[in-house]
């Protein structure tokens, strides 16, 4: 397993300090066993005021409105909305086609470090965390847990695996997902290279479950343009099959079918309820997932 030492080198410093100001929490009741920034399901006694209740003989006295008391003659508590931590879950795809790489970094590699970051943020917050990596299948997975400690068997788990291989996002994401029960926070990393309503209909049951589905596209801005000038033999990252073609003859008509790609998974993931932020792979790796961190406080908090 990689030693934590370079598990850790995946963030610098400035960027521990700006990612601890930051919250990245689920927008819907989670439950959980810490306190937390998340909103609970069970109703508490802490500072956000949700509720008026009936009075029953036990009840502490420090809670009883005493103003109602004397507009209506009868005895209420108020209730206010419990907070705790979230269960943060991170599946990875690390298929072939996330080793694409056109300048400095790998697909997967931008992944990685994304995925790193969401996982310091969840040590940040008392957040309970979990990783899971796939493929065809799950390949990879550290259960649930908190704590310095555990941030270092995650991060040592998520450099373990290479890219490599075909993908099913049916059986993988289904297998990958298969240890959450409980409502919180999931996020897949992912280019999403498949049909968009097979992967869509496999994170609606995230949903459906109560979980808060985040899917992050990861690609590269290259794999887009398509910017070649002669001939050329593309291989399938992900199979045997090789491809030649003289790129300019296609370029348009490609470009359009990209951007489609991702236009139809994003209205797919609205339409069920769930968050779609593509993530262009880049030198300043961190700038794109602060962003949209950034962008998700100011909407929900």
């Amino acid at each position: 397993m990689t030693a934590p030492a370079e598990a850790f080198s995946l963030l610098d410093g400035e960027l521990l300090d700006r990612i601890r100001r930051l919250e990245l929490f689920s927008r819907f009741r989670v439950e959980g066993t810490l306190n937390g920034l998340n909103k609970s399901p069970f109703k508490g006694f802490s500072t956000d005021f949700v509720q008026h209740r009936q009075y029953h003989p036990g009840d502490h006295l420090k809670y009883l409105d005493w103003r109602l008391l004397g507009k209506t003659e009868k005895l209420f508590i108020r209730q206010f909305e419990e907070h705790t931590n979230a269960r943060i879950s991170v599946i990875l795809d690390v298929s072939g086609s996330m080793g694409f790489k056109s300048e400095s970094m790998t697909k997967h590699e931008f992944a990685v470090r994304t995925a790193a970051i969401l996982f310091f943020l969840a040590l940040v917050h008392r957040d309970s965390f979990s990783f899971s990596a796939f493929r065809t299948a799950l390949v990879n997975q550290v259960p649930f847990g908190s704590g310095e400690k555990h941030l270092h068997r995650t991060l040592a788990a998520l450099l373990e695996d290479r890219p490599e291989g075909g993908t099913d996002f049916q059986n993988g994401l289904d297998s990958s997902t298969a240890h959450i029960r409980r409502r919180g926070l999931t996020v897949v990393l992912s280019d999403f290279m498949d049909d968009p309503d097979i992967i869509v209909k496999r994170l609606s049951h995230l949903r459906f479950k109560g979980s808060d589905v985040i899917a992050m596209q990861i690609h590269d801005p290259s794999e887009r343009e398509l910017d070649f000038t002669t001939v050329t033999r593309f291989h399938d990252p992900e199979g045997p099959e090789v491809l030649v073609v003289d790129p300019q003859l296609i370029q348009k008509q490609y470009r359009q079918a990209f951007d489609n790609h991702i236009v139809k998974i994003k209205a797919a993931c609205r339409h069920h309820g769930f968050e779609h932020v593509a993530l262009p792979v880049c030198d300043d790796y961190h700038v794109p997932i602060l962003e949209f961190i950034h962008w998700r406080m100011e909407r929900f908090v």
